[in-house]
Order: structure tokens, then sequence, then C-alpha cells
């Protein structure tokens, strides 16, 4: 069985990230050319901006524990605000996916969110409103 490049699988996130993740910073992806110019990356599929999420990975344990999660969206996402005692800002990705790829003879992976917010909050699949009917529901 084939599977074509670029096919992005979704992942949950607490299997990616066991420990939880925190952001360090977001910044545009850019593409570059033959001759050096660079434009502002757009996403094949949605056509929008992607931005890229850095993010600190606690589980890695002394490796490489930088990792980026790259986000389409027209404007710059913004990260949820830094935990009180913590010196980062921990995150949850929804829409969490993986797209594989060889570099250098390695397996890879590339990993992209729909979208970001503090552990805890809402993931903005439901609406104001229907969150609390619900809540209202189960009083």
């Amino acid at each position: 069985m084939a599977i074509p490049g670029g096919y992005r699988f979704p992942v949950p996130f607490d299997d990616v990230f066991p420990e939880g993740a925190f952001v360090l910073g977001v910044e545009q992806v850019f593409d570059y050319d033959n001759n050096g110019g660079k434009s502002p990356a757009k996403d094949k599929q949605s056509g929008k901006l992607v931005w890229g999420v850095q993010v600190t990975d606690p589980s890695a344990r002394g490796k490489n524990t930088g990792v980026v999660v790259k986000i389409d969206a027209d404007v710059q996402p913004v990260p949820p605000e830094t935990a009180p005692g913590l010196p980062f800002r921990p995150v949850v990705f929804e829409g969490l996916t993986a797209t594989a790829y060889e570099q250098n003879g390695r397996v890879q992976f590339s990993l992209r969110a729909k979208e970001m917010h503090a552990p805890g909050k809402a993931t903005g699949t439901k609406s104001a409103a229907a969150q609390g009917n619900a809540e209202q529901k189960a009083a």
C-alpha cells in the first residue's frame, strides 16, 4: 500500500506530548527561492499563512527538547497566557497531525495543528452559547 506524500496523519496530543507542551514563541514561516529571496509561506491545502509555534517538550529528557508545530491562519496565533509559577506558557494543540518525510536517510515528522489554547480551556468547537446551555442543563 502506498501512502501519498504529504499525507497528514491525525495524532492525539497526549501521545505526542505526554507531559504537556510549553510555547516559547510564534513566528511566521517563510519560503525561500533559489535566489535567496523569501516570501510568506502559505499552506497548499488551505491557502492560509503558515505560523511556526516553537514548543519545548519536557518529556524529551535531555535530548533536543525543541519542536515546531505549524498552524495555518490568516493572522498570527496568540499563545495562551503564562501560568503563575511557570517560566513558559502551557499549551494544548487541537487537530494535531503528523506528516512523515525523509531527510538524510532518517524518517522525520512535521507537526501541524488547527488551533492552540491553554490546558483546560474550551476548544472553540462549540459556541459560547452552546457551552452555556450545556452547563445550565448539567446544573
